[in-house]
Order: C-alpha cells, then structure tokens, then sequence
C-alpha cells in the first residue's frame, strides 16, 4: 500500500466516522469531497490542504483553505469546518455589482 492510498482510507474512514458522506474522488488531483448539511469538505490528500465551504453568518458563502493539516486538525475540521488553525487563507465568492 503507498502513502496517498493509506492516507485516502484514513481521511475516508475519519469522514465516515464523523458523519459526512464522501460525495466523489478525483484520484488525479488526490481529492475527496465530503457533504454534511449545507457544508462541504474538500481534502487534498497528496499535501494534506483543507478547503471548506459554508455560508458565514456575516460574509455569506466562503472557502477557507488550509494547508499541511495534520488527521488531528482534520478531525478537528470535521467536527467543527468552521475552525481556523492559522495555517490558511479564505476567498468570498464575488458578487457583481449590477445583480
């Protein structure tokens, strides 16, 4: 078994555990995607950053990236995709102005 493909199961097991369905996989990029409610997890499991999508209370609909997470902080992620672990960045969707 290599690395990424133990690393998959861990992370694909860990979501399961925690109540999120594991909704694709991109074998190429190294990706699972994870749905829970109206929230969504991507994990990019070949340098183990985080992306989650939620709508904030006050900015609306954001991505909030984070890099080299450790199975720790990812269960911390999961349990809360709110959490911030100071190892990222976020983008806002962008409205245009005419709308």
């Amino acid at each position: 078994m290599t690395y990424t493909e133990s690393i998959h199961d861990k992370i694909k097991k860990l979501g399961h555990l925690l109540g999120w369905q594991c909704i694709d996989h991109q074998k190429k990029i190294f990706m699972l995607s994870f749905m829970k409610e109206d929230s969504k997890v991507n994990v990019y499991y070949s340098r183990m950053t985080v992306a989650t999508c939620i709508t904030h209370p006050t900015k609306g609909r954001t991505q909030l990236f984070r890099k080299k997470v450790s199975m720790k902080q990812l269960e911390r992620i999961f349990n809360n995709p709110r959490m911030h672990t100071d190892k990222g960045y976020y983008k806002k969707r962008k409205v245009n102005k005419d709308d």
